[in-house]
């Protein structure tokens, strides 16, 4: 009687462990990239990069296959890394002002990843793209102040609300100004103050 083995079934590479190790993989190699940016974005090269993340270079350029894939996948994983890919723009002034302080230090929290992708190239494009979607929010926010500001100045209220809110101003006021970071927002929640007093006077 002839004794039929069961036959193995093969993995598909399309399995389960399979993509979380291969996720495990890309998490690993971006976390090594953000190390070497930390020296300089003149530092990062494939070969670097594999060294840094424990992997074989044809590995790298498995999962990127060129250095600018690389570079431009780093802002967008160190944002979901921080939980900042989904922060939500808040609907009011007063919201703003309240949750403006933690806002901050989470952003101040970031680690050596974080860092060297919002000064990438990469971060530049992510933000361009994101922009008109950003001012949209921002000009909602300022509808919700009484009375309402004109459209000129709701626009206007929009862009600096945009600047004032961006991890490249906290990086200003830490790095060039020497501000802690309950100093950055307490300067924010003051121009804040003075937006809505202003606009409440001239509607007036």
């Amino acid at each position: 009687m002839t004794r039929i083995a069961p036959r193995k079934v093969a993995r598909g590479y399309g399995s389960p462990l399979r993509v979380q190790q291969a996720e495990e993989t890309r998490g690993r190699i971006l976390d090594a990239t953000g190390r070497v940016m930390a020296g300089g974005l003149a530092f990062v090269s494939i070969p670097a990069v594999a060294r840094e993340a424990g992997v074989s270079v044809p590995t790298v350029y498995r999962h990127f296959p060129t250095k600018h894939d690389l570079l431009a996948a780093i802002y967008p994983h160190a944002l979901r890394r921080a939980g900042l890919d989904d922060v939500v723009i808040p609907t009011s002034m007063d919201e703003l002002r309240h949750g403006l302080r933690a806002h901050f230090e989470r952003t101040d929290s970031l680690g050596d990843l974080a860092r060297a992708a919002m000064a990438s190239p990469a971060s530049d494009e992510v933000r361009r793209l994101s922009m008109p979607r950003r001012l949209a929010a921002f000009r909602q926010l300022a509808d919700s102040i009484e009375p309402k500001p004109s459209k000129a100045d709701r626009d206007r209220i929009a862009r600096l609300l945009v600047i004032l809110t961006a991890s490249s101003s906290l990086r200003l006021w830490r790095d060039q100004l020497g501000s802690s970071v309950d100093e950055a927002a307490g300067d924010v929640d003051w121009v804040l103050r003075a937006i809505t007093s202003a606009t409440s006077r001239k509607g007036s």
